[in-house]
């Protein structure tokens, strides 16, 4: 096993997290919606915070000194602490239980793709016009539990086995079934966008390589998993909690947007949680870079669309302002504004109108916010510098954090 010393050296920019799976009798086993299980051994959990390897994006101090010089336990050497100490600085990190299902998933559904889509779907970060990487293949890694399951493949905590030895997500896509449903390109623009996407709150692509019937994508392992989990268990979030996730989201969108690009599918089920509690956006399949800023394509999740999609408008930046004035509202209701489950016309209809419905528990900064974001026009809609100085987001916000310019 790996100290964390080796696991973080070298490793800029990169957070690592590892779980041990707790026991099925915990207090929640009588949910019918659970999310990843608590950590067993909290002493990992804490080390792994205080040694991974610092965030150059994050606005916290880091400890170059434990990351880029590990102890020296040679016997000329003099250990800073006690023996006990010095063991508790090394342990071993679980990535669980490798179920057979890579190999089990390719013999049903890996098939070689050809021609155009083959050469499409080639896609290897070592081989990338800038930011390269090493060459990654498969058998590099040792593979551990599966984290969760896609239209398109799965995704497996795994470790590299190459020093330094560092956890990841290793998600895998079917080149066949990407063509099949004619998304090969989208797959694509959406690994071209995120490999250079560098913010706390974005979920990070550290590199991809392919073989002749899948692709695999490196990502960020966000160590407490899915946010749709945790908000379908609690049915909705406290104000400050729900405050401080949307302060995240300004804060990611500002930055995308920045870069010019548009995600246009806000939504919980794209959201991760980190180790240390911190929102991930990490899902950029209906992503565009857009530096004009003006598109057409009607895309993303109906509960999120602005009035300008549903109506079939031109539509800009200002979409992903609407979309986190809907998720504000669903982290504080549990369920987004104007859904209408007994038809989908209905939904349209009061999404065009703006029907929107505030219950009465919600607070009245937190119904300004949400109004001011909801607005038909998207030139009327609080802009991001200004969400993160609202009074709602400001009541809320860590002391430590500071406004942007």
């Amino acid at each position: 096993m790996t100290s964390v010393g080796t696991v973080t050296r070298q490793i800029a920019a990169l957070g690592i997290t590892g779980k041990k799976e707790a026991s099925s009798s915990s207090s929640t086993s009588n949910s019918t919606q659970r999310h990843m299980k608590q950590p067993s051994q909290t002493n990992v959990a804490k080390l792994l915070t205080k040694y991974a390897a610092p965030n150059p994006y994050a606005n916290r101090p880091t400890h170059p000194s434990s990351l880029r010089n590990p102890i020296n336990t040679s016997s000329t050497a003099k250990p800073a602490g006690t023996v006990s100490q010095m063991k508790q600085l090394q342990p071993a990190i679980d990535i669980g239980q490798y179920d057979g299902g890579l190999e089990i998933e390719n013999e049903k559904r890996g098939q070689k793709v050809y021609g155009e889509a083959a050469e499409d779907l080639a896609l290897d970060s070592s081989t990338a016009p800038r930011s390269a990487t090493r060459e990654w293949s498969l058998h590099e890694f040792d593979i551990g539990r599966p984290l969760g399951k896609g239209k398109f493949g799965r995704v497996y905590m795994v470790r590299t086995k190459c020093e330094p030895k560092y956890i990841i997500a290793l998600k895998t896509l079917f080149k066949h079934e990407l063509v099949g449903h004619k998304v090969e390109k989208q797959i694509r623009r959406e690994i071209e966008i995120q490999q250079h996407l560098r913010h706390p709150n974005v979920l990070r692509l550290y590199g991809y390589f392919h073989d002749s019937t899948r692709i695999f994508l490196m990502l960020e392992f966000a160590g407490k998993g899915e946010l749709y989990k945790q908000l379908s268990k609690y049915g909705s979030f406290s104000e400050k909690r729900s405050s401080r996730y949307i302060y995240q989201m300004a804060d990611a969108l500002i930055y995308l947007h920045s870069k010019h690009v548009i995600h246009r599918d806000i939504k919980p089920e794209n959201l991760l949680i980190g180790l240390n509690g911190e929102l991930k956006i990490g899902d950029f399949g209906w992503s565009v870079h857009a530096p004009g800023n003006r598109r057409m394509t009607m895309c993303g999740t109906l509960d999120y669309l602005p009035p300008e999609m549903v109506e079939s408008k031109e539509h800009n930046e200002k979409v992903d302002y609407w979309a986190l004035g809907v998720l504000t509202y669903e982290f504080l209701v549990g369920n987004p504004p104007f859904e209408d489950r007994s038809s989908q016309t209905n939904t349209y209809r009061r999404i065009a109108k703006v029907d929107l419905r505030l219950p009465a528990y919600i607070s009245g900064d937190a119904k300004d916010l949400i109004t001011k974001l909801l607005q038909y026009d998207p030139a009327r809609r609080l802009a991001l510098t200004e969400v993160l100085r609202h009074p709602w987001i400001v009541k809320y916000r860590p002391r430590n954090r500071e406004v942007s310019a």
